[in-house]
């Protein structure tokens, strides 16, 4: 009997302890695209989970923090495996080390994973080599705008006005192992393989073609995230404008052309660090170009419920009448088009909307079927005749 007593006493004192809270999972990939050596920015990943979900991941290089990792990234294979976590489905996490910080040779790379709830745990560690010397260390970076293959119009009457620019922006960065070699010197634009226009010998401010033209050191706050701690990273922006009209007046052919991103660092080094094929047009070459745009919200397959704003931007060169939204191939509405959006603006001056081309638009859900709905966004535009182009369509769930 008296066993009996002492062993209940123990286990409600067992009972009465607190639970300790399991500890963060996860595995640190290393070196994305795999290997175990190299310079410059190297890009590593792994993925963290936690029951209590993951509040950030940190870097270590030999003990010492580097940096604190993007968390959040897709990966299907966490949640097949783990299923029922919080954010199994975006559980990786990323940061590009930049490994010019750190004497060349062999050093151990660990992740902390952190969870919401405090607990910390080390992920196995990877050894990697550092490999940096001042040659291989050329600027790298790339051409945000245009896209490739783009079709470039210009105003073909060199004599009319207004003019219309087409722009080539991007980012760059130089990294260095010794004292004074880091950073970027200039960025040059090459049209077929001749330079177009040089960051130091053509910047100016060019209200017609939208503010700062040819010229490197823009801010670019995503740069700086992505690559803190580098020299430039704050301002890593470079921006080019063409007018196609004029060049074809000059004597460049109607057609394919290839633009590249060439750039110098401080020692004297260079590299073309993006290319792209674009085509040079002129206006007159097609009777209407159309409207362009996105639609931002609704997102496909999301649920609403009460009201939606519809919201997105939109541009043509022969201006915009108005802006009509269909729901399921009906016209339900017309929508305002009066939001500031500073990235189209500098990517498209000269544009008749582009001070303002962010539209908006109240959708009543109650007036529709619970259950799936198609959204479509139809810009009409000021030609005659008018042009009518459809800029994107969502298809959506009403749940009320």
């Amino acid at each position: 009997m008296k066993r009996t007593w002492l062993l209940a006493i123990f286990c409600g004192f067992l009972l009465a302890l607190p639970a300790s809270a399991a500890l963060p999972i996860g595995s640190l990939g290393g070196i994305s695209g795999g290997g175990t050596a190299g310079g410059g920015f190297l890009p590593i990943h792994g993925w963290c989970l936690d029951d209590d979900g993951i509040a950030a991941v940190d870097i270590y290089v030999d003990g010492l923090i580097a940096g604190r990792a993007f968390y959040g990234t897709r990966r299907p294979d966490v949640e097949r495996a783990r299923p029922g976590f919080p954010n199994s489905a975006n559980a990786g996490f990323g940061i590009q080390l930049n490994t010019a910080r750190y004497t060349n040779g062999l050093h151990t790379v660990e992740a902390q994973c952190i969870a919401n709830s405090g607990e910390r745990r080390f992920l196995r560690a990877k050894v990697l080599e550092f490999t940096n010397t001042t040659h291989t260390l050329v600027p790298f970076g790339r051409i945000d705008f245009p896209s490739r293959n783009a079709q470039l119009f210009g105003n073909c009457n060199v004599a009319d006005f207004p003019r219309r620019y087409s722009i080539v922006e991007g980012w760059t960065l130089d990294l260095g192992v010794e004292i004074g070699d880091e950073g970027v010197s200039y960025v040059e634009l090459l049209i077929d393989g001749s330079v177009f226009a040089n960051s130091r010998l053509d910047c100016i401010h060019n209200p017609d073609s939208g503010g700062l033209t040819n010229c490197f050191g823009l801010t670019r706050q995503d740069i700086e995230r992505n690559f803190p701690g580098a020299k430039d990273s704050p301002n890593a922006g470079f921006r080019f404008a063409m007018d196609i009209g004029a060049l074809l007046e000059f004597g460049y052919t109607r057609g394919f052309h290839v633009l590249t991103i060439r750039v110098g660092d401080i020692t004297g080094q260079f590299a073309n660090i993006a290319e792209i094929p674009v085509v040079f047009l002129c206006d007159d070459d097609v009777d209407n170009q159309g409207a362009f745009g996105q639609v931002g919200r609704p997102q496909n397959g999301q649920t609403h419920a009460g009201t939606v704003n519809v919201v997105g931007w939109a541009l043509d060169w022969e201006g915009i009448r108005e802006i009509d939204i269909h729901i399921d191939g009906v016209s339900v509405g017309t929508a305002i088009q009066d939001q500031a959006r500073p990235v189209i603006r500098r990517r498209h001056p000269g544009f008749p909307n582009s001070p303002l081309p962010g539209f908006r638009f109240g959708l009543d859900t109650t007036q529709f079927e619970n259950g799936l709905h198609q959204i479509q966004v139809f810009v009409i535009d000021n030609a005659r005749p008018a042009g009518v182009t459809l800029i994107g369509e969502r298809t959506f769930t009403v749940s009320n």
